[in-house]
């Protein structure tokens, strides 16, 4: 492994799971790790930072891009074996006999006399033995197949210049043990070593599925013969996968998969599943693979195990379990009256950025103007980080100006539109456009609207499909805290800001005020304060929702009316960009002052106040606004001796976060 010191959270996890078993015990379940993450979260390089920690000391191969290329399972298989066939220092090289001799079976057109067909993969498995050069290869498969009918299988074509490496190190011992496996599958029908061979070729060749099941088997049978002599801890170097257990010890291989919510990934990953659970019920035995995988996207079977991020955990089920994020990700866990994984796979949520490292992208230090305006914007999302530095590049940053991220040259600004297009939001509803998606921005980013359990406002087109699809690309996470309403979510700020300032930039319709009445005359909003206060201010009825947070202030516990204030200022606005804060602070108060009755309670004045900051510095697109951060804190501590409450204590401690912002 790579020298100890500064970790991704993806390699950390990856060193927490390396443990295998002491040596002389047996070998325990092995996890499908999955990192989820939307599209831009950097899951490429979480996995290119795996293979840069595990270096030399663990076999491991180099991330398959499954979006890049789409293989097969058995071409993956192929690609897999090939990488981790390379030489390690000073180790013996492993060996993928068993499956070596699959794919020779498959590559086979055998004729029908049996004594021909037993001849005929005989010479060629003793040729391939003898000369594993790719020129040989290349002319034994061609022997080994018909010269008059292609392969029966082009996409096994490409597996043909893997098998050099496969069978680089076959020798007499090994190739006997290889075919006797063959023939001890229950498939081979208790044929000899020769004869199991042709009946699963021919089996093969009348069912891909059949085909794929034998050749995974085979590839875990060579991973579990080969990975006593490559798995121990590099020689002479100290062990950093992060288990207390000095004794000797071995370590799982690591099998790295990218995007496996592309082309064939989650076939691939179903069908290693079904291969190491077939195993398991006829030997108890576990093979030593640590499979991690990245995944933009979220898999309805996980659903029987793993709660969805976007669901509340306020229901959830004895035997269902919360996705935990990567930093906090423990030992892999075991039933222990099975001695198996509860879970076949452990979905993983990689972190956002922290703050260090966006300043880092940009070049500048972490209490810049222009690493929190980062920060807040992105959310951690490296994709918006390097997008935000773009437009930076080379700008004074004005903390009044609410246009910070679009550029001053019209020529050079790219459009919303473009940003979405670039997350990928509907690559996978090929008949929705980014213009549906923007049309439905005022239902996807409420912040009660996202579960997919809620039941109205989806009567206008594609809705419903957008709000799944907004779900299962993981851009709506669910917070550990209800936040002021049930079904509280909440849609990543950069995607959520992106979708609304497109809205509000419609000069057609259906317009952001459009949607946003739409949506206020709903009976499920009209009939709730919460919902309808987030609306009104949205579009901008300032003082009707100062109104409905004084008649709250003292009926409910302060932390819940916190909550409250703060979903509500979560509301979007369209307000003009080339406005600054503080233009738009004092005509919002205003606004308020004109509008009020003349005995205004002293409550009401610092409400106005209160809500206008904080509105205007939830934007996470704007620059940073000191004045309006103080401003908050402060109207908070007024706020407390005003209150007729005893739990006065949520004011303050909302007043010292308001100071923590960045």
């Amino acid at each position: 492994m790579a020298e100890p010191g500064r970790l991704t959270d993806s390699a950390s996890l990856t060193r927490r799971l390396l443990w295998n078993r002491r040596v002389g015990e047996p070998a325990g379940p092995q996890p499908v790790v999955v990192l989820l993450g939307p599209a831009g979260s950097g899951k490429t390089e979480a996995l290119n930072s795996i293979s840069r920690d595990c270096g030399s000391g663990v076999v491991h191969n180099q991330p398959l891009d499954f979006a890049a290329e789409a293989p097969t399972t058995v071409e993956a298989l192929a690609k897999i074996a090939f990488e981790l066939s390379r030489r390690w220092p000073s180790r013996k090289p492993p060996r993928f006999t068993r499956f070596a001799l699959g794919l020779i079976a498959v590559h086979a057109v055998l004729p029908n006399d049996r004594e021909q067909a037993r001849a005929k993969i005989d010479r060629a498995i003793r040729e391939f033995s003898r000369n594993p050069s790719a020129d040989r290869i290349a002319q034994i498969v061609q022997e080994l197949s018909d010269a008059a009918e292609p392969l029966f299988d082009p996409l096994l074509a490409a597996t043909v210049n893997l098998l050099p490496t496969l069978i680089r190190h076959l020798g007499r011992k090994p190739l006997s043990n290889a075919k006797r496996w063959h023939a001890d599958i229950p498939e081979a029908e208790g044929a000899g070593p020769l004869d199991a061979l042709i009946q699963l070729s021919i089996r093969a060749r009348a069912d891909s599925a059949e085909r794929t099941s034998w050749l995974t088997s085979a590839f875990l049978a060579d991973v579990r013969e080969s990975h006593p002599v490559l798995a121990k801890p590099e020689p002479k170097s100290p062990c950093s996968c992060l288990n207390p257990a000095r004794q000797p010890h071995l370590h799982n291989w690591v099998v790295l998969l990218d995007n496996v919510d592309h082309g064939n990934g989650f076939r691939f990953l179903e069908d290693i599943t079904a291969a190491r659970e077939r195993h398991l019920r006829q030997h108890e035995e576990h093979d030593p693979l640590l499979l991690v995988a990245t995944s933009g996207r979220w898999h309805p079977e996980w659903e029987s195990d793993w709660h969805p991020p976007w669901k509340s955990v306020d229901s959830l089920p004895d035997d269902v379990s919360v996705v935990p994020r990567c930093p906090s990700t423990g030992h892999w866990r075991t039933d222990p009256a099975q001695r198996r994984p509860t879970a076949p796979y452990l979905p993983v949520l990689l972190e956002p950025l922290k703050i260090e490292e966006t300043a880092r992208i940009l070049g500048t230090g972490v209490r810049s103007p222009a690493a929190r305006l980062a920060q807040r914007a992105s959310g951690g999302l490296p994709h918006a980080v390097h997008a935000i530095k773009a437009l930076l590049n080379g700008r004074g940053l004005d903390r009044q100006r609410r246009d910070v991220l679009w550029p001053d040259d019209p020529a050079e600004a790219r459009s919303c539109q473009e940003r979405l297009e670039e997350l990928r939001l509907s690559h996978h509803l090929v008949d929705v456009g980014i213009e549906e998606f923007v049309t439905a921005a005022a239902w996807a980013t409420a912040p009660w609207l996202v579960p997919a359990e809620s039941a109205g406002l989806v009567s206008q087109p594609e809705i419903g499909r957008i709000l799944t699809e907004l779900r299962t690309a993981l851009w709506v996470i669910a917070p550990e805290r209800r936040g002021g309403t049930e079904d509280h979510t909440v849609m990543h700020p950069w995607i959520a800001r992106t979708l609304l300032s497109a809205l509000a930039a419609r000069t057609g319709e259906p317009s952001y005020e459009v949607q946003f009445r739409a949506m206020l005359e709903d009976s499920s909003v009209r009939r709730d304060p919460e919902r309808r206060a987030y609306c009104l201010l949205a579009l901008g009825e300032f003082s009707a929702v100062v109104d409905m947070l004084e008649e709250r202030f003292d009926r409910i516990p302060h932390q819940d009316w916190v909550d409250l204030l703060t979903l509500v200022t979560g509301a979007p606005d369209d307000k003009p960009l080339d406005l600054g804060h503080d233009a738009l602070y004092q005509a919002l108060v205003e606004e308020d002052l004109r509008g009020g009755a003349e005995d205004r309670s002293m409550v009401r004045n610092v409400l106005a106040r209160l809500v206008a900051a904080a509105w205007l510095l939830a934007n996470p697109l704007v620059g940073p606004d000191d004045e309006r951060k103080r401003v908050v804190a402060q109207c908070f501590r007024e706020l407390a001796p005003l209150s007729r409450r005893s739990d006065v204590a949520a004011l303050y401690e909302a007043a010292r976060q308001t100071e923590r912002l960045f």
